[in-house]
């Protein structure tokens, strides 16, 4: 009731024109989300309106997504080249958007059909793609999926070690992460019917029952109705026919509810099955004879095998040979050719082992050139940062030695100048450059201001020498290095010096040519 109420609120939503479009397809991808396995006709008629909103409104996503919803209902019915049809049309959605997630997703369901097809070369490769593209985004819920699927695909050829070894991969790939409770519902369905074909029935058991657990919660129909049957399949095989009748029920309410025939008649032969080992062979053949009447001509050979076999035992019970023999000579066509499907699966096995071999193979090998290539490129960017680096080294140095040099230079030059202008080389007379003396007078004109006591002290030691440190200078005038500093800034300011390197230099250069005047 609950979730009819929700369908209806969400068809509220999703029929309401006001609405933004976004939050109209969220709706309709709500309502698939909750009906596609307990609803899956009603929900095939909602997919229609979805298909149109998202067609009007030329939306690419949304048409992928009604696409492969509508591939996935047709595949769980059996109807496989339906399936087929709108996945192969989801793919090309797929590829126009260019979304590596859309693209795994796509390419793992046409697996899925290719493998109920027992066309299993192509649905190892499209599996093994998906897995590839899974691993590449990190999406480990996908990786499982597939490892499941691939197990699956040696299931259907018995290769049951292998299977089971897939299943187990798929199981500790979302060990320990946050996926939907279906998708662990799923794998140990698989994990069941593998060791029922073993027939190890008490693990089958086991696992089915845990299965179903988790499928009665999330209602997904169509994987429990997998579980009822194999666990009716199972009792039967036991001899707990009481058991056995109640999960064959469950499965044929279950299989008319979803309008899967094929279901249909496996709960019906499972119920004939029952009656004839309770030794109600008039009952059993009565439902084997309504049975036959409506098998489906494409029903699988397995089916046949076990509808012929019941009735040959039921009319040979009530002695008549003729209907027997009739029936046990159908039941030997069929049980012959399961055999030789048996046989052909044999060579399939070892054709499709190596030839999934070889694809793996090819993955692992592509898969090292990638990473080959991703290594050789971070090593040559690598290289070229470092001779990068190299290149901006030698030029930083480069440029630092040219300006040490070009700087020395011309401090030199600026001491030289100091040097002439002491000689007084202007004047052309020669007088010893050490006994040159400042004029305190002059330079007090000069800056048209009166030096202090300190100022000229600074002064006359950068005379002699131009190019002193502020410590040594310090020592020298008996002042401390920040009164120093603050002499020199005073002075630079009354000779107006603005020179950033060789400032000293500058200022007794002014001073000694104030001097000259």
């Amino acid at each position: 009731m609950i979730a009819q109420t929700k369908s209806s609120d969400l068809k509220a939503i999703w029929e309401n024109q006001k609405n933004p479009d976004s939050t109209r397809f969220n709706a309709l991808a709500e309502y698939y989300k909750i009906n596609n396995q307990a609803k899956p006709d009603s929900t095939l008629i909602v997919l229609e309106y979805y298909y149109k909103l998202a067609k009007e409104k030329n939306n690419t996503k949304e048409l992928f997504n009604v696409a492969n919803d509508r591939g996935g209902i047709y595949r769980l019915k059996g109807e496989l080249d339906t399936s087929m049809h709108y996945y192969k049309e989801a793919e090309k959605f797929a590829i126009k958007l260019n979304n590596p997630l859309l693209k795994a997703n796509i390419t793992g369901n046409i697996g899925n059909v290719y493998a109920n097809q027992k066309n299993y070369k192509k649905a190892l490769q499209y599996f093994s793609n998906s897995f590839t593209i899974y691993k590449k985004i990190k999406d480990k819920n996908g990786e499982s999926r597939m490892l499941s699927s691939i197990g699956n695909v040696y299931l259907y050829i018995q290769n049951y070690d292998l299977a089971l070894a897939y299943y187990q991969k798929a199981l500790t790939t979302i060990k320990n992460i946050d996926v939907p409770p279906r998708s662990i519902a799923v794998i140990y369905l698989n994990i069941g019917w593998t060791n029922y074909e073993l027939k190890k029935f008490k693990e089958a058991q086991l696992y089915n029952e845990k299965a179903i657990e988790i499928l009665e919660e999330t209602k997904d129909k169509f994987f429990l109705l997998n579980g009822y049957t194999t666990l009716a399949r199972i009792h039967r095989d036991l001899n707990q026919l009481k058991m056995a009748a109640e999960y064959a029920d469950k499965s044929l309410v279950l299989s008319k509810e979803l309008n899967v025939s094929e279901f249909i008649t496996i709960s019906q032969i499972i119920h004939a099955q029952i009656d004839l080992k309770k030794g109600n062979s008039d009952i059993a053949k009565n439902k084997g004879e309504n049975i036959l009447k409506n098998l489906d001509k494409k029903a699988n050979l397995e089916l046949k095998e076990e509808l012929y076999d019941i009735l040959y035992k039921c009319y040979q019970a009530e002695n008549n040979p003729k209907k027997s023999l009739e029936m046990f000579q159908k039941y030997t066509i069929y049980k012959d050719s399961i055999q030789l499907e048996k046989n052909k699966i044999t060579l399939i096995r070892e054709v499709i082992k190596k030839e999934f071999d070889t694809i793996l193979q090819e993955k692992d090998l592509k898969i090292k050139k990638e990473k080959a290539e991703l290594e050789l490129a971070q090593l040559k960017k690598t290289y070229g940062i470092i001779l990068g680096s190299i290149l901006l080294i030698t030029c930083i140095i480069f440029y630092y030695n040219r300006n040490i040099k070009k700087n020395r230079k011309k401090r030199e030059e600026l001491l030289q100048e100091i040097e002439k202008l002491k000689s007084n080389d202007t004047t052309n007379l020669v007088v010893n450059s050490n006994d040159f003396i400042l004029s305190r007078e002059k330079i007090e004109v000069f800056i048209n201001k009166k030096l202090n006591d300190t100022d000229w002290n600074v002064l006359n030691i950068l005379q002699k020498e131009p190019d002193i440190s502020n410590k040594e200078l310090a020592e020298k005038a008996f002042m401390s290095v920040d009164g120093i500093g603050s002499s020199l800034r005073r002075m630079y300011l009354y000779f107006d010096i603005k020179e950033s390197k060789y400032k000293k230099i500058s200022l007794i250069m002014e001073a000694i040519k104030a001097s000259n005047k």
